[in-house]
């Protein structure tokens, strides 16, 4: 069994991530947490256009496949597992908790490096979010996270059946975090102790910086807590919450080719004071149109 799903990964991922979509898609569209302030075709349009560019550049860029290089590194005893010769299991979970703390930790990083911040920010840029906001990455952004997942596959010796588990889990619990889903608030306040819920990731996507720079994990919800960034409730109500980057408000401040563009785009500073739900926001760095 284990063969045949290292054989068929791809396809295992993919149909995963798949049932997924569909079923956090359909629950948004009839129980949603948020109206849509923009338009659903646009938004699509652009999430898709996206994660395509992304998937090609990935292709085009990265020497070596995740699962491929994990059997490499299975094969050969590289990394920290295979050095102390953990029980199967253990280095399984041990794998995925890994591979979800780097996803952690790029994702702080993603807000504290202003180099990564650029390619980044495309994914806040988004006014509404829901399952389709787990599209939108940049393709830059896309590459720094392959890195990430490979440096931590070496450096941990993380095993292939681990990643694969690792990888889905990881999709599943993007698209399920960004979803634009009305779960009761004792259902959420239960999952919320074992998973990232929406209400509880919608925050990190505030326009204010005190909220976005907040709740970073994807799919273990205890790094937030362990590492003092958790925040539990936004300011506002969810329904009134203002989403998206303070200085692009407007649908046509994210045209696809803007987004596109925007890690490229020299930064400027502002002295103006954002406000945004009723609060004051410090100047911090915007681009340039």
């Amino acid at each position: 069994m284990i063969r045949w799903l290292l054989e068929h990964e791809a396809d295992v991922q993919a149909y995963v991530w798949l049932a997924a979509f569909f079923v956090v898609a359909l629950c948004e569209t009839l129980l949603p947490r948020r109206a849509l302030v923009v338009p659903a075709g646009a938004r699509w349009v652009q999430q898709l256009t996206l994660v395509t560019l992304a998937s090609a550049v990935l292709w085009l860029c990265t020497p070596i496949a995740v699962i491929a290089l994990a059997v490499l590194v299975e094969q050969r005893g590289i990394g920290l597992l295979n050095a102390i010769a953990a029980p199967a299991w253990l280095s399984i979970v041990i794998g995925v908790v890994a591979l979800d703390l780097a996803n952690y930790v790029q994702h702080r990083l993603e807000h504290a490096v202003p180099l990564l911040w650029r390619f980044h920010q495309v994914h806040h840029s988004d006014l509404d979010v829901d399952s389709g906001t787990s599209l939108r990455h940049h393709p830059g952004e896309a590459l720094v996270s392959q890195v990430t997942v490979l440096t931590t596959i070496t450096v941990v010796g993380v095993p292939p059946l681990a990643v694969l588990t690792g990888l889905s889990l990881a999709a599943v619990a993007s698209v399920f975090n960004h979803g634009n889903l009305a779960l009761p608030p004792r259902v959420d306040a239960v999952l919320r102790r074992l998973v990232v819920t929406p209400d509880m990731h919608r925050i990190h996507h505030s326009a204010r910086l005190d909220e976005s720079n907040a709740n970073f994990a994807n799919l273990l919800p205890w790094w937030d807590r362990l590492f003092a960034t958790y925040r539990c409730a936004s300011s506002v109500d969810q329904s009134r919450m203002t989403l998206g980057l303070g200085k692009a408000q407007v649908p046509s401040d994210i045209t696809l080719g803007k987004l596109l563009r925007m890690p490229f785009q020299p930064m400027r500073q502002t002295r103006a004071v954002t406000r945004v739900d009723g609060a004051d926001i410090p100047p911090s760095p915007s681009w340039g149109s």
